[in-house]
């Protein structure tokens, strides 16, 4: 005796062997790995290049303290930039992808007794807030100096929870970090 297929089984059967689909059904499956290797490729390139600019830009700020032209004249006087002053001045080096507000710079005769510097570099606290001050002086002639060009990148949280923050803020902190003699 014969009994007919069900209907619904007939339809499952004809889904199952339709092929027209495929090709979108895998792509929606590899589209969201595909997105965030795009999207961290491109953030890291982004980070590589603002790396470069901010060691770019700190290398023409020790050039100017370097050959003592880090000074403002007014009124026919001559004086050392302010903290303010030459922090501008820094930033005026840097490009438009990088924000005034977020630039930390760093400025002070080097200690003859310091062996390293990281004890001298800015600190942060966990939340990502600066936890001490931060040191200017513009030295004088013969005299070592250093200088550290910080700035708190803003990061974009991308998919699948990628970060590539440093601070408790979420931000990374990018620096650069100059020693080098004033010129007589």
């Amino acid at each position: 005796m014969f009994r007919p297929v069900p209907e619904s089984l007939i339809v499952v059967r004809a889904l199952w062997r339709d092929m027209r689909a495929v090709t979108a059904v895998e792509f929606a499956l590899v589209a969201p790995l595909l997105l965030a290797l795009i999207i961290a490729t491109a953030e890291v390139g982004l980070i590589f290049v603002a790396k470069a600019y901010l060691e770019t830009g700190a290398e023409q700020a020790a050039r100017l303290v370097l050959t003592n032209q880090a000074v403002t004249t007014a009124n026919g006087q001559t004086s050392p930039m302010t903290q303010a002053q030459f922090t501008t001045a820094v930033c005026g080096q840097l490009p438009a992808l990088f924000t005034c507000a977020n630039l930390i710079v760093q400025l002070e005769p080097l200690p003859a007794s310091a062996t390293s510097v990281s004890s001298l570099l800015p600190q942060f606290n966990a939340d990502g807030t600066l936890a001490n001050p931060v040191a200017y002086a513009t030295g004088s002639a013969g005299q070592n100096m250093l200088l550290a060009v910080i700035y708190e990148w803003p990061l974009l949280s991308g998919p699948l929870g990628m970060n590539f923050g440093t601070l408790g803020n979420g931000t990374l902190l990018m620096s650069s970090t100059q020693i080098f003699r004033i010129e007589n």
